[in-house]
């Protein structure tokens, strides 16, 4: 009778473990649910962590960020600024200070290769050489003429290394090529049937311009951009110019209006 008691007690001890087990387990699980992690203390917190780790010290695509430390509030003490007209350098982790045709400056900024220098697109070297021996001087600006027979029928170049250059050509510069050379505004300007079949090719660094007035730029003109602002204008809507704009961080339209 005894055994049969004890026997009873055990059967009734395991039903009821058994019975529990699953209530228990769900206050179990739903209190790790609950519990609030603090990720403040050595812990990530943001975009930036632990609280003290270094950060900074890198250069991408023109911002520059020097080297700080990560705060408590998830960033950076570190402030990232732009280089301006200027690329990161090769290392990765400060601005270039110079540049060439080829890498240094940012995109729609020009590399002055005279002086190794950035500068906005537009933009020309400051102060330009006087006018020495130029057939005629503008405001600063190298002008040459070409309205008799027989002129400017070879190819050309035009000196834009020290001070803005102006060609003018009145019935003339047929079939020939005009080259651009330097960091200031180059120009051709067209006008009574001149610059019929001209290649005008603009320097890499300097603003260019195409003008083609009255029945200038006739027929088969082709004017061929570079690194800077480039634009052709024509007074006749029949006018077409072949443009150009290769890498030119302002060319306009390859029909000239």
């Amino acid at each position: 009778m005894y055994d049969l008691d004890l026997r009873a007690l055990a059967v009734r001890g395991a039903l009821a473990l058994l019975v529990g087990l699953p209530a228990a387990g769900c206050q179990l699980v739903s209190g790790i649910d609950a519990m609030d992690v603090d990720e403040s203390a050595g812990g990530v917190v943001g975009d930036c962590g632990p609280v003290g780790e270094r950060c900074g010290g890198t250069c991408e695509e023109g911002i520059v960020t020097p080297p700080g430390t990560c705060t408590d509030d998830g960033t950076c003490s570190a402030e990232p600024s732009s280089c301006g007209s200027y690329d990161c350098d090769l290392s990765g982790t400060a601005c270039a200070t110079s540049c060439s045709i080829f890498k240094g400056c940012v995109d729609r900024a020009v590399c002055d290769t005279m002086s190794a220098t950035c500068m906005a697109c537009g933009a020309s070297p400051p102060d330009p050489a006087p006018c020495d021996g130029c057939e005629r001087c503008e405001g600063g600006k190298c002008i040459t003429r070409c309205d008799t027979e027989g002129e400017c029928v070879r190819d050309r170049m035009l000196d834009a290394k020290e001070r803005p250059a102006r060609l003018e050509c009145n019935d003339q510069c047929n079939n020939i090529r005009v080259v651009c050379i330097g960091p200031y505004p180059c120009e051709v300007v067209c006008g009574d049937g001149g610059c019929q079949g001209l290649l005008m090719q603009c320097s890499h660094d300097g603003p260019c311009y195409l003008e083609c007035s009255r029945s200038g730029c006739a027929s088969n003109v082709k004017f061929v951009c570079g690194a800077n602002t480039c634009l052709a204008a024509c007074i006749l809507e029949t006018t077409i110019v072949d443009q150009v704009c290769e890498s030119s961080c302002s060319c306009m339209s390859q029909v000239c209006q």
